[in-house]
Order: C-alpha cells, then sequence, then structure tokens
C-alpha cells in the first residue's frame, strides 16, 4: 500500500525550515554546558553567566512578534534569511569576542536573529498549502513542534562536546556551518511575492512605539532584578513603562502586541501565565543543573553533557507518547504538574555524594517533565486560541516563554552570587516549588476551553 502523495513531506521544502527553527532552542541551552568555562576564562563571577542567558530571551521576546509581523507583510524566506544573517553576524562576533561584553551582544545578535525563524518558517508553509487550497498537514506542524523540542534538551549535550574539545568559543563557532548550510537549502524555496510590499515604508506597517514601550518595560525590569542600587527608580520605569505599553496597544489596530486579545479572553491569558511558570522551571532545572555537576561534582563538560542526554530522550519519547496516546486536556495538565513536582524534588535531594547513577534518573525525570509540559501547554493553546487568531496567538505564547525564561536566569544570578554549591541547588528547588504552586493555582481556575484539540505529532 503506498502512501498518499498528499501526505507525503518535502524534505527539500522543510529542510531549511527546521533547521532554522532548530537554532533559537539550541543557542538557548548549548550555553548551559559552557557558563562555568566561559566566566574562567573572562575571571567573571559564575553568577555573570545569567548576564548571557538573559539578553537572549529579552531580544526573542521583542523580537518574536516583530519579526512575524514582518513575515506577514513582506516576503518570509526574506525575513527568514535576515534572521540567519543576524545569526552569522553573531557567531563571528562570539568566537573572536575579546571581552565578556562582546559575548553579550552576540547573543543580543543570537536573540534577534533566530527569533525570525519560527513566525517566517510558519508563513512560508501556510502560503505552500494556501496555494494549494489545502490546510496545513499535522505532520508537517509535528515536525517543527518535535525538531524544536528536541534541539532544546540536546543543547547541553551538544555545548559540553563543543566546549571540551574546542573550548567555550565552539558554541558560537557550530552556528557558522549550522547557519550557512540553512542559507544553502533556503534557496531551494520559492520568494512569496507580495506586489503592494513597497507602497509604504516598513515603519507605517509595523508599531513602532508598542514595540519600544515593550523593549523599554523588560529592559527596565532586568536592570532593576540586577542592581543592587537605585533599584525602586528602574522598577518604577518598568512599571511605567508598562503602563504606557498597555494604553498605546489597546488603541491600535494593529498592535504589536494584542492586549484586547488577553483582555477579552481570560481563559487565553490563563494559559500564558502557565506558559511562564512551566518556563520558568524548566529552564531553572536546565541552566542549575549542568552547572552544579561542573562545579561540585568537579565532572568535565562533554561527560556532563551526555550525563544530560537521557533528558533529551525521555523528553522526546514522552511528547510523543503524550501527544498520541492522552487525548484529554486535562489528563495531560495534571501528568504536566506532577512530573514538574517530581522534578523539583530532585532539586532538593542531590548533593555532592548523590551517584551519577542518581544525577541521570533525576535527568530523566526532567525530561519526562519537559516532554509532558510542552505538548499539554501547547494542546492547551490549541484549545483556547480564538478562530482566526492562532498565529498572534500562539507568538504571544512563545513570548511569555521567553519571560520565563529571562527571569529563571536572573534568580539564578541571585543563587549562584556566592558560588555554585549543595545549598544553592537546593534554593532553585524552593524558587520551583512556589512555580509549581503557582502551576496548581491555574489550572484549579482555569475555564473550560472551547474546544479540545490535540497537536499532531
Amino acid at each position: 500500500m503506498t502512501k498518499d502523495p498528499e501526505n507525503r513531506t518535502d524534505w527539500k521544502f522543510m529542510m531549511p525550515l527546521v533547521l532554522g527553527t532548530m537554532m533559537n532552542p539550541l543557542n538557548s541551552t548549548m550555553l548551559a554546558t559552557a557558563l562555568v568555562t566561559i566566566c574562567l576564562h573572562f575571571s567573571e563571577n559564575v553568577s555573570a553567566g545569567a548576564l548571557l542567558i538573559t539578553p537572549l530571551y529579552i531580544s526573542a521576546a521583542i523580537g518574536q512578534p516583530l519579526m512575524g509581523r514582518l513575515a506577514d507583510i513582506y516576503d518570509p524566506k526574506a525575513i527568514n534569511r535576515f534572521g540567519i544573517l543576524l545569526v552569522l553576524l553573531g557567531a563571528v562576533i562570539g568566537v573572536f569576542a575579546p571581552s565578556f561584553a562582546w559575548l553579550i551582544v552576540a547573543r543580543i545578535l543570537f536573540g534577534l536573529g533566530t527569533s525570525s525563524a519560527y513566525p517566517s518558517a510558519m508563513a512560508l508553509i501556510a502560503h505552500k498549502y494556501g496555494n494549494a487550497s489545502r490546510s496545513i498537514p499535522g505532520n508537517i506542524l509535528g515536525i517543527i513542534t518535535v525538531a524544536s523540542q528536541v534541539s532544546l534538551v540536546l543543547g547541553p549535550l551538544l555545548g559540553g562536546i563543543l566546549t571540551q574539545f574546542f573550548g567555550w568559543q565552539g558554541i558560537f563557532l557550530i552556528n557558522l556551518p549550522w547557519a550557512l548550510g540553512t542559507l544553502l537549502l533556503l534557496r531551494n524555496i520559492a520568494p512569496v511575492k507580495k506586489p503592494n510590499d513597497a507602497q509604504l515604508p516598513v515603519f507605517r506597517k509595523i508599531d513602532a512605539p508598542g514595540i519600544f514601550l515593550f523593549a523599554a518595560f523588560l529592559i527596565f525590569l532586568l536592570i532593576a532584578l540586577t542592581q543592587h542600587s537605585s533599584i525602586w527608580l528602574y522598577a518604577g520605569l518598568s512599571l511605567i513603562s508598562f503602563a504606557a505599553f498597555v494604553w498605546w496597544e489597546r488603541k491600535q489596530d494593529r498592535p504589536f502586541i494584542d492586549i484586547k486579545l488577553l483582555w477579552y479572553k481570560p481563559s487565553l491569558m490563563l494559559v500564558y501565565l502557565r506558559t511562564l511558570a512551566t518556563n520558568y522551571t524548566l529552564y531553572l532545572f536546565l541552566y542549575a543543573m549542568p552547572q552544579w555537576i561542573e562545579a561540585v561534582k568537579a565532572i568535565p563538560p562533554a561527560q556532563t553533557g551526555l550525563i544530560m542526554l537521557p533528558m533529551s530522550l525521555l523528553s522526546a519519547i514522552s511528547a510523543i507518547v503524550l501527544a498520541r496516546r492522552i487525548k484529554s486536556l486535562n489528563v495531560q495538565n495534571l501528568l504536566g504538574v506532577f512530573s514538574l513536582i517530581a522534578a523539583c524534588i530532585c532539586l532538593f535531594i542531590l548533593n555532592q555524594s548523590t551517584s551519577v547513577f542518581w544525577i541521570i534518573c533525576a535527568n530523566m525525570i526532567a525530561g519526562i517533565s519537559i516532554g509532558v509540559n510542552i505538548i499539554a501547554v501547547q494542546t492547551a493553546m490549541s484549545a483556547e486560541a480564538p478562530p482566526g487568531q492562532t498565529g498572534i496567538s500562539f507568538g504571544l505564547n512563545r513570548t511569555f516563554g521567553y519571560m520565563g525564561a529571562i527571569i529563571s536566569g536572573l534568580h539564578l544570578k541571585a543563587v549562584f552570587h556566592t558560588g555554585i554549591t549543595d545549598l544553592s541547588l537546593h534554593q532553585c528547588g524552593w524558587f520551583a516549588s512556589v512555580s509549581c504552586l503557582i502551576l496548581i493555582v491555574l489550572l484549579a481556575i482555569r475555564t473550560k476551553p472551547s474546544r479540545d484539540s490535540t497537536p499532531a505529532v
């Protein structure tokens, strides 16, 4: 029995899009097993590693909806290519960085560049199947989802191997062949012609004031949370920027972030808050665990990456099993919370005398939690996203996810300020436990979704 040609995956079309969407999660987590080495090289306190974590997520939180808007207005292939060129520039700066500050610049470019991949890929996919009067096949969305998830948890392994054999520059160097290969494969995709694109300048088509106010809110918030002096000044500026941002966005026909959508659909806002709390906990684990293994257990980066590998495998397996076998949103939600609680408990019981075997077991539990929660959140998003606003709804979901990652990075900076110890790892467990409690409350007050939908994987 032959496959239906219409359901066959066009890998010539999909490969550059998959490689592009993998760059953001890979660059997010490759850093985890290289942070200690980078800080030692530049004689920085290990807590300064957070200054490399958060800039990528701040620039991605701003860049994701911005690049999505540009992909809707202009040729999404051109936006995709522009993002890859930014990644190439960031990779060159990172490899040859003369100081720690230049690494921060490289990470900002990575955040902006990689944030173009997902929205432009979805726009190209929608155009391809829309022209053929077909709905997007579930397996196509599943490929993008699983590729992003697997690359997220493979990052620590790849980062450890690269750091071990090429130095910390390896996590920047890998982006050069990756991005160049993606650019080469992208030539197989035809551009999307939009004859009306040139009629108005770009700043007439995007919400520039909204972007500026949102960026100001995140930057002032970051400064407030990282500086001991003038904290109230920057906290006040952050609140003022946020209030101005909400006021401005409510008046716009084409806002940078649709505030009215959140106001009139509180159940969707609950999903976003859940995404923030979930990502905060997961990234706390993804970044704290490798640094603790290297600093406290004195295990080299490559071996640390191998210890983290079971997390990657279990994450992918649990996501596939959950998506295919468990259709109930309520069951997925409960499994997500309970698996996250189990991962938090692991942060409390690990210590310097814990054997590598039990550390691997803890990583396996965390991997299951990552896979289950990613699918559970996507299912909730599919159920709550208003018809005709799926793209912007999922884009906002990613922005909230980045904000969770930003907060986790800032907390790691505070916790590891005096060094990485068993006590500091247990403090991460307390932070994660509070996040789990918030998740339980959000699930308890969650309104019934308008429809049930499970993403195909």
